[in-house]
C-alpha cells in the first residue's frame, strides 16, 4: 500500500509540474527564511552558553540616582572586590576588569593592534577558558605576564610555540606570554585577544583607590548553593558601610550573565525593560508568519487543484478504497512535497548562509547534523505536511464517487472561501511587512538626518598613541600646514560616546538638594572648530590652552540649568571645592544615543593629551587619496612605532544604527520573499481560475466582450481580497510601529502616505500576477475551448 502511495504521489507531482513547482518552490523558499531567522535567534538566545558556569556568573550593578531619576551603571570602585571577597559569603570567584584597551603587541618587526582587558587572575577560573598551552594557575601571577588567545598567538608567533615567548607592549615594556586559551566563540559577551593582570593598570591608576571612583567592572561568581536574594540584600549599602556613610551616593547589586544580551535596559525608576529580547521575540513571530504563507499558499494550491482528481477518487471509492486510506494517501502526498520542499530549502540555506551573515554581519553556519537542526527540518516536514495536506486530504475523501464519475462538479462553495480566506491571511501578513519595512526605514533616515550639533562629514580620526601626546602641537602644525587641513582637535572620548560623568557640581542659585549628573568631555581648542561645532555664549579655550588649564566650556542644556537664557560666559562653576571659570557655552550636540531627543548636561574641560581621539577637518575639495598619504607620512614620522589607522568620523555615527540597520534588513528580506511567495499562491490560483472559467470566458467572448473587460473579470476578484487584506493589515500595522516607535525619544510621525503606498503597491503586484493568467485566457480560441467542453 506504501508503495503505492510513493508512486500515485510521484505520478501526481510529475503530472502536473507546473503546480508541483510552485508548490514546492514556495514552502522551500518560506522554509529558507525562517531557518535562516530561527539560526540568527539560536546564536542570540544561547550567548553565553558556552561558560559552564553561565548560571553562576554575574556582574555588579550600580544603582545611582539624582534629581528623582534612577540610574542603572555597571562600573564599580577598585577597592570594591577586595572588601566583597572578604565579607560576603557565597562568593567563589570575584575578578575587576577595565573596559578593555587597544595596545601593539610587536615580536621582532611584526607589531599588531590587538584588543583585550586588564584582570584579575579570578578571571580565568570564571569563565572556565580553556588553555591550549601553559598554566592557567601561574599564567596571571606576574605582572608583566600575557595570556593570548590562540588567534592573537598565530598572529604574532605563527605556528611556532607562543609560551614562554617575549613579546613588547606600545613599544615600552617586554612581557612574557605564559599562556594561550582557545578562542572564544563570536556569540560571547567576552571578547579579548590577551588578558594581563589589573594590578598593572590599577598601579598606573591611583585614583582606582578611591570608593569614589566608579571606574571598572566587576565580575563575581558565586557558590552553586549561595543564595542571590541575600547577597543582594549584603551588597546594597555595602559601599556605605565599608566608607562610614562617605558613598552613600550609590548602592550596588548582582545581574546575571543571562540577562546581559537580552535584558540589560532599566527606566528612569530604574526598573529592568526589554532590551534585546524585543527584536528576538518581533523576528520569531514574523519567521513563523512567513512559514505560515509558504503553509497556506501550499494548501491553497492543493485545494485548487482538487477538482481535476475527483474522478481519481471517484474510481477509487468504486473499486473499495475506504475513506481512511485516500486521506492517508492525500497526506503521504503532502508530506512527500513538504519533505522535497525542505530538501530543497536545505540547499537554498547553504547558498544564502554566506550573504544572511554579510548582512546582519554575523558568523552563522548551519550545522545540519545537530539533534536540535534536524528535529527542526523533520518538524517542519511533519507539521507543514500535516497542516498543508489535510483540508485537501479530508477534502477529497469526501467527494461522492457516482457524482464525480458522471462529471458533475462539486460544490467549491466552501473550498473557494477557505481559498480566498488563506489569500487573505498572506496578502494581510506581506502588506503589514511592507509597513513595517517602510516605517523603520523612515525612522532611520529621519534620525540621520537630523541637526547633530556637529558636522560629521570631511572629519578623519585616529587614536593619540605612542609619542603623539607628547608631540601633539608639532603634529597639529604640520597637519595644518599641509594645507588639506582646516582645523585639528583633540578630546579623551570619542565624541559619539562620552563614558565619563560625575556629580558634586555646585553653581549659584541651584537648589542644595539637587544633585545632577554630569558627562565630562576633555578636550582642547581645536575640538569645537575640528567638528564645526557652535558657540551660544562666551569663546573657545586659547590656544594651546594658555591661561585656561581651570577654565570649562559646557553645553546648552547645563548652561540653561544655571540661568535659564543660557548666557552664562563667566560665571562660575564649583567642582570638587574647586572653582572653575565657564568661558563658553557651545550649542547643544548629540553624544551617547543618537536617538535621545535632548542631550544630558556636559562640561569640556582642558584635556592633559595622556590619551583620546584625534580629529581632523579637512578642507573641501582637496585630493583626498593624497591628502590620505600626506596625512600618514607625518603621523608616522612623529610616531614610527605605531601603524597608522584612522577612520571617517560619518562611518563612526552610522554604526550608531547598526542595530536598527539589522532590523531595517530583516524586515525588507522578510517582506520580499513574503511578497514572492503570496504571488507564486496567487499566480497558481489564477491559473486555476481562469481554467475553471474557461468556458464563461469563451461565450463571453463569443457575445463580443474585449480582452481588456475579461481581464478586468479575472482580476477583480484577487483585487477585492487584497482590498480586504489592507483593511486588516492597516490598523495591526500602526498598532504594531506605534509601539516600536514608542522606545526612541526622537521619533517620526506615522504618515497614512504609508499605509497608501502599501496598499497601491500590494494591490499593483496582485494585478500583474493575475493578469498574466487573465490575458492568457481572455486571448485563447474560444471555438477550442467551448468544442473542448
Amino acid at each position: 500500500m506504501i508503495r503505492n502511495f510513493f508512486k500515485s504521489a510521484f505520478r501526481n507531482l510529475w503530472k502536473t509540474k507546473g503546480y508541483s513547482f510552485l508548490n514546492i518552490f514556495g514552502l522551500a523558499v518560506g522554509v529558507t527564511a525562517a531557518a535562516l531567522i530561527f539560526l540568527w535567534v539560536e546564536s542570540q538566545i544561547t550567548k553565553d552558553d558556552h561558560f559552564p558556569d553561565k548560571k553562576d556568573i554575574y556582574v555588579v550593578k550600580s544603582i545611582q540616582k539624582y534629581d528623582g531619576a534612577t540610574n542603572i551603571f555597571e562600573s564599580t570602585p577598585g577597592p570594591f572586590a577586595q572588601a566583597a571577597a572578604e565579607d560576603i559569603s557565597g562568593i567563589k570567584h570575584i575578578a575587576r576588569t577595565d573596559w578593555g584597551n587597544w595596545l601593539l603587541f610587536s615580536v621582532d618587526d611584526n607589531g599588531i593592534s590587538q584588543s583585550g582587558h586588564y584582570a584579575d587572575p579570578s578571571l580565568l577560573d570564571i569563565l572556565s577558558v580553556e588553555f591550549k598551552a601553559g598554566d592557567k594557575r601561574q599564567a596571571l601571577s606576574e605582572l608583566n605576564n600575557v595570556v593570548l588567545s590562540e588567534s592573537a598567538a598565530k598572529r604574532l608567533f605563527g605556528n611556532g610555540a607562543a609560551v614562554g615567548q617575549t613579546v613588547r607592549v606600545n613599544n615600552e615594556e617586554s612581557y612574557t606570554v605564559t599562556g594561550v586559551i582557545k578562542d572564544l566563540p563570536k556569540n560571547s559577551s567576552f571578547k579579548f585577544d590577551w588578558l594581563i593582570n589589573f594590578k598593572k593598570f590599577e598601579l598606573a591608576n591611583p585614583w582606582l583607590e578611591n570608593w569614589n571612583a566608579n571606574g571598572l567592572r566587576t565580575i563575581v561568581q558565586l557558590q552553586p548553593e549561595a543564595s542571590l536574594s541575600a547577597v543582594n540584600a549584603t551588597l546594597l549599602d555595602f559601599a556605605k558601610l565599608k566608607t562610614s556613610g562617605e558613598t552613600a551616593y550609590y548602592q550596588n547589586f548582582l545581574y546575571p550573565m543571562s540577562r546581559w544580551t537580552l535584558y540589560n535596559s532599566f527606566d528612569n525608576d530604574g526598573m529592568e525593560r526589554e532590551g534585546a529580547i524585543k527584536n528576538i521575540r518581533l523576528f520569531s513571530i514574523i519567521a513563523w508568519v512567513v512559514l505560515l504563507i509558504a503553509c497556506i499558499n501550499f494548501m491553497n494550491l492543493a485545494t485548487a487543484r482538487s477538482e481535476k482528481r475527483a474522478k481519481e477518487v471517484g474510481m477509487r471509492k468504486v473499486v473499495g478504497a475506504k475513506r481512511h486510506t485516500l486521506i492517508l494517501q492525500f497526506l503521504s502526498e503532502s508530506m512527500i512535497s513538504a519533505f522535497f520542499a525542505v530538501l530543497f530549502a536545505i540547499g537554498l540555506i547553504y547558498l544564502a548562509i554566506g550573504p544572511f551573515n554579510t548582512m546582519l554581519k554575523t558568523d552563522l553556519s548551519v550545522r545540519l547534523f545537530e539533534p536540535l537542526h534536524l528535529y527542526f527540518l523533520l518538524g517542519i516536514v511533519v507539521i507543514c505536511g500535516l497542516l498543508a495536506g489535510s483540508y485537501p486530504a479530508f477534502y477529497l475523501s469526501s467527494f461522492n464517487p457516482l457524482k464525480t464519475l458522471k462529471g458533475a462538479k462539486q460544490n467549491a462553495g466552501t473550498a473557494g472561501l477557505i481559498r480566498r480566506g488563506l489569500v487573505i491571511v498572506q496578502y494581510t501578513a506581506s502588506i503589514l511587512l511592507v509597513i513595517c519595512t517602510v516605517i523603520i526605514y523612515q525612522q532611520i533616515q529621519h534620525t540621520k538626518n537630523r541637526d547633530i550639533g556637529f558636522e560629521r562629514s570631511q572629519v578623519i580620526t585616529t587614536s593619540l598613541q605612542g609619542d603623539m601626546a607628547k608631540k601633539i602641537h608639532l603634529i597639529k602644525d604640520q597637519l595644518i600646514a599641509t594645507g588639506d587641513i582646516e582645523s585639528v582637535g583633540v578630546s579623551d572620548n570619542n565624541i559619539m560616546n562620552i563614558g565619563s560623568n560625575a556629580s558634586g557640581f555646585d553653581w549659584d542659585g541651584k537648589a542644595k538638594d539637587s544633585q545632577v549628573l554630569i558627562s565630562i568631555l576633555n578636550g582642547d581648542e581645536g575640538l569645537i572648530p575640528s567638528l564645526s561645532m557652535q558657540l551660544h555664549d562666551g569663546r573657545n579655550f586659547k590656544p594651546q590652552l594658555v591661561g585656561d588649564s581651570t577654565a570649562l566650556i559646557i553645553n546648552e542644556t547645563l548652561a540653561r540649568m544655571i540661568k535659564r537664557d543660557g548666557l552664562v560666559a563667566g560665571q562660575t562653576l564649583h567642582w570638587n571645592n574647586e572653582a572653575r571659570m565657564i568661558v563658553g557655552v557651545v550649542k547643544d550636540f548629540v553624544y551617547n544615543d543618537v536617538f535621545s531627543s535632548s542631550p544630558e548636561p556636559l562640561i569640556i574641560s582642558p584635556t592633559d593629551y595622556a590619551y583620546g581621539q584625534l580629529y581632523m577637518k579637512t578642507k573641501a575639495g582637496i585630493d583626498l587619496p593624497e591628502m590620505l598619504v600626506r596625512m600618514e607620512k607625518i603621523i608616522k614620522a612623529n610616531n614610527p612605532a605605531y601603524p597608522v589607522e584612522y577612520k571617517f568620523l560619518d562611518e563612526t555615527f552610522d554604526r550608531q544604527f547598526s542595530s536598527v540597520m539589522m532590523i531595517q534588513h530583516l524586515a525588507t528580506v522578510f517582506a520580499v520573499l513574503s511578497i514572492i511567495i503570496s504571488c507564486l499562491g496567487l499566480f497558481g490560483l489564477a491559473s486555476f481560475s481562469a481554467q475553471q472559467r474557461a468556458k464563461e470566458i469563451s461565450i463571453r467572448k463569443v457575445l463580443g466582450a474585449s480582452i481588456t473587460r475579461l481581464v478586468s473579470m479575472l482580476n477583480r476578484e484577487f483585487v477585492v481580497l487584497v482590498g480586504l487584506s489592507c483593511l486588516i493589515a492597516f490598523p495591526l500595522g500602526w498598532w504594531f510601529m506605534h509601539d516600536w516607535l514608542g522606545n526612541y525619544k526622537y521619533r517620526i510621525d506615522i504618515s497614512w502616505i504609508v499605509f497608501a503606498l502599501a496598499a497601491g503597491l500590494a494591490i499593483a503586484i496582485a494585478i500583474l500576477t493575475v493578469s498574466t493568467q487573465a490575458l492568457r485566457a481572455a486571448t485563447a480560441n474560444p471555438t477550442k475551448t467551448l468544442k473542448n467542453e
